[in-house]
């Protein structure tokens, strides 16, 4: 069955069979099956009533959730124009005969509000002077390290031209040393050739004289050089240790502006800890401060609300209240028939 079904609504052939049904079957077979059910659903009456009482039902259910939404919208307004109202106859001290007891308990909230709302002045206040000395300070603290660091400039530039006259030293030296080496080499070549002129057996006393004599002074020019250089040398490295001194002391005075540096950012580290602790401090009180206040206000509602369902009770006559009184018989009138609708569905 599965094979026949697969080879009857596929559009490649089965392993089996040469050649599969066309896919527009499967089309025309569906649109025969809904034609059936179309046809079904018109002939049996009962089947009709059964959806539309289904139909009708879910409708007066939706209906029925639109209007308790609406109702309960109605009755949120309702408590509003209550509070309102009762707020307003407490600010005008309009009390109906039995109420000094509710009097006296939002006196008694409004007074704790007052001094909630004084200490949160006064926190601001201590927030906004510590906000402000924490400003100072840190522009007190760069005004400091900007001044340390145009003492230090001099003494850098000082240092490079310190510097500078070690590399020329240096330079002179390895120059000496150079010719130094240079002349050695002389004097040791010219001992060769003495050495190898006396060793030569061939050449008469004479003339190995002459020869002597030349080269000798060759030697002696050559010592005389190395006897310069070493010299020129020593007055260099006597040259060289008064700039190392010289490099010394100020590199002296720049590590001591550096320590100092570094002290003034401890200081500067330390002072901002200690002023940003004391802010958050007094802002964690602050906050709870606002809770409390919140939570005063929150107790205030209920107390406006009941003092207005029982003005608007007595309904005591007074200018301020005539406007309410109006309003909350339009909000009743509202709530009545939304009931009214939702108890007859």
């Amino acid at each position: 069955m599965k094979s026949f079904l697969a080879s009857l609504f596929s559009s490649q052939p089965p392993p089996q069979s040469r050649e599969g049904l066309p896919f527009w079957i499967f089309w025309l077979l569906l649109c025969v099956i809904l034609l059936l059910v179309t046809f079904i659903f018109l002939r049996d009456k009962d089947l009709r009533r059964r959806l539309n009482a289904f139909f009708f039902r879910t409708k007066i259910k939706f209906v029925k959730m639109r209007l308790q939404a609406k109702l309960r919208k109605e009755k949120r307004e309702k408590e509003e124009l209550l509070r309102t109202m009762g707020q307003k106859a407490w600010k005008e001290n309009i009390f109906p005969e039995k109420g000094e007891k509710m009097r006296e308990e939002l006196n008694k909230l409004e007074r704790e509000k007052e001094n909630i709302k004084e200490a949160l002045e006064e926190i601001n206040s201590k927030i906004g002077t510590f906000t402000f000395n924490l400003e100072e300070s840190k522009l007190e603290y760069e005004e400091k390290l900007k001044k340390l660091e145009e003492e230090k400039v001099p003494h850098k530039e000082n240092l490079n031209e310190v510097k500078e006259k070690e590399k020329v030293l240096d330079l002179k030296m390895d120059q000496i040393q150079k010719a130094k080496k240079e002349a050695e080499k002389k004097i040791n070549a010219a001992e060769k050739q003495i050495k190898n002129i006396d060793k030569n057996q061939s050449l008469p006393e004479e003339e190995k004289s002459l020869k002597k004599e030349d080269i000798e002074k060759d030697i002696k020019d050559a010592k005389q050089m190395k006897e310069q250089s070493n010299d020129d040398l020593h007055g260099l490295k006597d040259d060289e240790k008064e700039v190392q001194r010289e490099r010394e002391k100020i590199e002296e005075h720049i590590n001591v502006l550096e320590k100092t540096r570094k002290k003034i950012e401890e200081e500067e580290k330390k002072q901002k800890h200690q002023f940003q602790k004391e802010i958050k401090e007094w802002e964690s009180n602050r906050e709870r401060l606002r809770e409390k206040l919140r939570h005063v206000t929150v107790k205030k509602d209920p107390l406006f609300e009941n003092l207005g369902r029982n003005l608007d009770k007595l309904r005591l006559e007074h200018d301020g209240l005539l406007i309410f009184y109006s309003q909350i018989d339009r909000a009743n009138q509202r709530i009545l028939e939304l009931e009214e609708q939702i108890n007859s569905l």
